[in-house]
């Protein structure tokens, strides 16, 4: 995704919460394929509203705005159990600390960049604020409790978020085909 972005030409802060060789990576990728948009490679974990901040001002310091809030940052259920797919761990069996950790990364994750973001669009009168998510349809087996519960609270998210900013702005709501994601146009437009 940050390459396809960096190759439309679109500055991009990429973010990992502990691996900063791998978005180092990617930024290098990118400059060697000379791409128009520049990459900038941030150590930040989204469960933090402190490195979410520091992402908001490095956008703003480093290309002096920000339009574009792209929420993919995820866990799911690779943090429960390596052997998922096949051996389905039983949901009463997740340790309390790996739920907290998918659910503060999947659903205060985006809640906290967005709260971070929206000030900056809504006073540029511009913006777009996109969460990325799965959707039951994309796991096969009904085990994965964890996963299907933060995501749901990801499309709340959306829902209260659009409702919450409609006074800064027109208001358009698209439906998905399949719950993959939402964007917004700041101030308050679900664009799908």
């Amino acid at each position: 995704m940050v390459l396809g972005l960096a190759r439309a030409g679109i500055h991009v802060i990429a973010t990992a919460a502990r691996e900063r060789e791998e978005i180092e990576a990617v930024a290098r990728e990118s400059a060697e394929n000379k791409a128009p948009g520049t990459v900038v490679a941030v150590l930040a974990d989204v469960t933090r509203a402190s490195d979410c901040e520091l992402v908001v001002d490095a956008a703003v310091t480093r290309f002096g705005r920000l339009d574009i809030l792209v929420n993919n940052a995820g866990r799911g259920m690779k943090y429960v159990s390596d052997s998922f797919l096949t051996e389905p761990t039983r949901f009463w069996e997740i340790s309390p600390d790996i739920w907290r950790l998918i659910v503060d990364t999947n659903v205060n994750g985006p809640f906290f960049m967005a709260r971070c973001a929206a000030p900056l669009m809504i006073r540029a009168r511009w913006g777009r604020i996109i969460n990325i998510s799965v959707s039951r349809g994309d796991h096969a087996s009904s085990w994965i409790l964890a996963l299907w519960s933060v995501q749901g609270g990801v499309g709340i998210g959306d829902d209260h978020l659009v409702a919450r900013t409609r006074r800064y702005g027109s208001h358009r709501q698209r439906a998905p085909s399949r719950r993959t994601g939402s964007h917004w146009d700041a101030p308050g437009r679900c664009l799908g």
